[in-house]
């Protein structure tokens, strides 16, 4: 009854203020997570940016601050300009037949029995578990030249004499190898979340499209499809997030090669950060890579919208 009175007795100014910032309140905790682990080091990482960081500059505590001209080295080296179409190419490739992969899996399982669909989902939960650097060192083994497991079956299949072949000495092999990497980490997650969006879907409206004679394809494509493309936008997003900062696959893997055919943006900055230990460069090319994911995640969001609307 006390508490009830001081209620009654604040002014309703003073409640509605209360009212207000309590939920400002709430998400302070959480605010404060996100800067200190997103906020603080991108602002580190533009700052970098627009420095002279070496690893002389870092051990003597000097900082030389030259403006845009990393930028301006970035953007005319000619290098960069080869791996960033090389970096976008790939990423798009991966995306598009991990969608795909994913898709085709997620209708597997499905119409799977139940037993299977319970042992699928172990499998690719197995495999996305799995960590990457394992993952690469594993397709290391099974492309390995003289003792690849690859180059036996496809030997022993007679399809090619693979004896002591190298995948990795060749650019197109070499990236067909990091592309089935990618797929055998990506592709469990998509087709969990797909497979969660099919759940959704009411079976009433495919059942009735079947009795007016529509066939799989056109059940999935009219009306699985258009429920389906929050989770697809979602998936893309994510995918060429992840696709385009590929690493410790090409560390573990093809190292860049052969002849830096396959170095990508995020084996381009390693190289300039850690090894070289030019770190305002590496700063430069990590914003201008983090601008171009943000843009076209922008975009592709920005089209979404419009077609729900």
């Amino acid at each position: 009854m006390a508490d009830l009175a001081t209620r009654t007795a604040l002014p309703p100014a003073t409640v509605k203020k209360k009212g207000r910032s309590l939920p400002y309140l709430l998400l302070l905790p959480a605010t404060t997570a996100v800067f200190v682990t997103l906020l603080y080091p991108i602002a580190t990482l533009v700052s970098l940016s627009f420095q002279r960081e070496n690893l002389g500059d870092l051990i003597q505590h000097t900082t030389t601050w030259v403006g845009l001209d990393n930028y301006r080295d970035i953007l005319t080296d000619r290098f960069f300009w080869t791996v960033l179409p090389r970096t976008f190419g790939f990423a798009i490739t991966c995306v598009a037949l991990t969608l795909a992969v994913g898709t085709v899996s997620a209708l597997f399982m499905q119409a799977a029995s139940p037993w299977a669909r319970t042992l699928l989902s172990i499998a690719m939960v197995a495999a996305w578990a799995t960590p990457v650097i394992i993952g690469g060192v594993i397709f290391k083994w099974l492309f390995d030249p003289e003792f690849g497991v690859v180059n036996y079956l496809i030997t022993t299949a007679r399809i090619c004499d693979c004896r002591h072949h190298s995948w990795f000495d060749n650019t197109p092999s070499a990236f067909a190898v990091l592309i089935l990497l990618i797929l055998w980490g990506a592709v469990p997650f998509v087709t969990l979340a797909i497979y969660s969006g099919l759940l959704t879907v009411p079976p009433e409206l495919a059942e009735a499209a079947r009795v007016d004679g529509a066939g799989p394809v056109r059940v999935f494509v009219h009306i699985t499809w258009p429920m389906l493309r929050p989770i697809y936008a979602i998936l893309t997003v994510l995918s060429m997030i992840w696709d385009t900062k590929v690493l410790p696959q090409l560390l573990f893997t093809t190292k860049g090669g052969p002849y830096q055919g396959t170095v990508m943006l995020g084996l381009y900055i390693y190289t300039k950060g850690i090894s070289n230990s030019q770190f305002g460069a590496a700063s430069t090319i990590a914003v201008l890579m983090t601008l171009s994911l943000l843009g076209l995640s922008w975009l592709y969001v920005r089209a979404m919208r419009e077609e729900f609307r």
